[in-house]
């Protein structure tokens, strides 16, 4: 936290948001709600704070949260923009050998990218039909002509390490400079045909236990954003693993961050 930001690690089950719709209540759930209470916003009543970005309810990982209305400007346009780099921690279930076949591999790299089209028609790609009616859908880029009917979209995945004792899951990085909704879990399950762990909307088989998804918003970058005196260009801000993953996937934070992520 500083004089203009607040950044949190989102536990898994908790709304970034209160819930918008006006006939459901709110979930308590909630971390924008609960940091208000705690009076960790800036303005004379410490509740000022604004959401920069969302994280699904049930995934986890680094919030950020403005504290005045310069910040919530500046940090707004760099999300707008595609300015703020992002990384992910997946948990998926997957051949790797095909997962690699289904994405391009960058030149002199182990890094691989995926590129598809949300569809903006429901029903129109029968084969890419997902679970739940908030679901969205990716298809694969064919050719050019697919691409006005919906939105163009790219991730880019790098493996990590094979959890032991399971067979085909892994621990993968994902990076990508579009918010879509669902994107990351949507593409990896439709286009990769490797669900993140957990997530029975987009074709995983089983729940965990605390019914969360395995996708884990881990490091944030403003690498084009100046707050007063603070130049954030150079500081990466990293939300550590859910301990829970020691007993899911044997995974500590200890053991990931030797991977440099």
């Amino acid at each position: 936290s500083s004089n203009h930001i607040v950044l949190v690690n989102k536990p898994p089950g908790y709304h970034s948001q209160p819930n918008e719709s006006p006939s459901a209540t709110n979930s308590k759930k909630c971390m924008l709600s609960k940091l208000k209470s705690m009076e960790l916003g800036g303005g004379s009543a410490k509740n000022f704070l604004l959401p920069m970005h969302r994280i699904d309810q049930p995934c986890s990982g680094i919030l950020l949260l403005a504290k005045n209305s310069k910040a919530g400007t500046r940090v707004g346009n760099a999300f707008r923009k595609h300015l703020v780099q992002k990384d992910y921690f997946c948990v998926v279930s997957g051949n790797l050998h095909l997962m690699k076949q289904r994405s391009l591999r960058l030149k002199n790299t182990d890094t691989y990218k995926v590129s598809g089209v949300m569809n903006t028609k429901k029903g129109k790609h029968r084969d890419f039909k997902a679970q739940g009616g908030d679901s969205v859908v990716f298809s694969p880029i064919k050719n050019q002509a697919n691409e006005i009917n919906g939105r163009l979209c790219h991730l880019e995945w790098q493996h990590l390490v094979s959890i032991p004792k399971y067979d085909d899951l892994h621990l993968i990085r994902v990076k990508t400079g579009t918010g879509a909704k669902h994107q990351v879990r949507a593409m990896l399950a439709q286009l990769v045909k490797s669900p993140v762990c957990g997530d029975l909307r987009y074709g995983a088989q089983n729940p965990l236990p605390d019914r969360s998804v395995a996708l884990h918003a881990r490091s944030l970058k403003l690498a084009t954003v100046t707050l007063g005196d603070t130049d954030f260009k150079n500081t990466r801000f990293i939300a550590p693993i859910p301990t829970a993953w020691k007993d899911y996937f044997s995974l500590t934070e200890q053991m990931v961050a030797k991977y440099g992520f």
